[in-house]
């Protein structure tokens, strides 16, 4: 291989970039490993010798309950997302109903609403429900994800050509068999793409939890990083050491699939 300037410069380049991205982790684990008053006293290259103590604090093994629950909640957030985006964006994308562009108007509009202006409503429409306390409201909504429904609508009128829908209906496909046969295979780029997008907008959910759940044993990661400490003092290495352990999965997911990902973002925009 012939090392010009240029590739040395390249080469250089990706390096440094490389090392600034993972040293913002590295710190963090370095952190994690020390208690407050290390923490405070500025940042060091060098672990501490708190890490047990620290993972006492978040609760030790117990403290991959709310783990499991995290998991729980965003893996049925990502099927309900991904397949009511999908069939959403199907109907909007290669159907023609009327109204239609009003509708995909309104669903677009949703996307400038603050979720804080209708906690209140939600919280309560939940506890009339009696679902306070449990994992469903911390589902349902992903049942109706705007940009779910958008992401798919434009992927969609791209990437998938009427011949196919066609097709379809001259074997004998009705709507649904077309696209559960026909449709979803060809775009799994993009529902992989939003697939990790729900599965990150759910596991960071800190509001909903929040205000929903009360029992400790239904806590998810935010929740349970939250309460790490006492009630006046913090225990910033041990909330630190949360995170990192909560972060792990997020972390894994983007190293493996970052080529998919790339992949479905890019795909449906050059199809036509």
């Amino acid at each position: 291989m012939k090392y010009t300037l240029p590739r040395i410069v390249l080469t250089a380049l990706s390096i440094g970039g490389a090392i600034a991205f993972l040293l913002p982790f590295y710190l963090m684990f370095v952190m994690s490993t020390e208690n407050n008053a290390q923490i405070f006293a500025g940042l060091s290259l060098i672990p501490g010798t708190n890490l047990l103590r620290n993972f006492q604090g978040i609760g030790g093994f117990t403290y991959f309950r709310p783990f499991l629950n995290s998991i729980i909640v965003g893996a049925s957030s990502v099927v309900l997302t991904v397949f009511f985006s999908a069939m959403a964006g199907f109907g909007i994308a290669k159907y023609n109903f009327k109204h239609k562009d009003v509708v995909f108007g309104l669903i677009l509009a949703t996307l400038m609403v603050p979720p804080e202006i209708g906690i209140i409503a939600y919280v309560t429409q939940m506890r009339i429900m009696h679902l306070n306390d449990t994992y469903l409201p911390l589902i349902i909504p992903s049942m109706a994800n705007a940009f779910g429904v958008f992401w798919m609508t434009g992927y969609m009128k791209n990437s998938i050509p009427a011949e196919i829908l066609d097709s379809g209906k001259i074997d004998g496909c009705n709507d649904m068999g077309i696209f559960l046969r026909l449709v979803l295979p060809i775009i799994k780029p993009a529902l992989f793409t939003l697939s990790i997008v729900s599965f990150v907008q759910s596991w960071n959910n800190y509001m909903l939890p929040l205000v929903l759940i009360n029992d400790p044993r239904r806590f998810t990661v935010p929740l349970a990083i939250a309460a790490v400490g006492t009630q006046f003092i913090p225990d910033y290495g041990a909330r630190i050491l949360g995170i990192t352990i909560g972060i792990l999965p997020v972390f894994l997911i983007f190293l493996f699939t970052s080529k998919v990902v790339t992949k479905g973002l890019t795909e449906g925009a050059v199809k036509g």
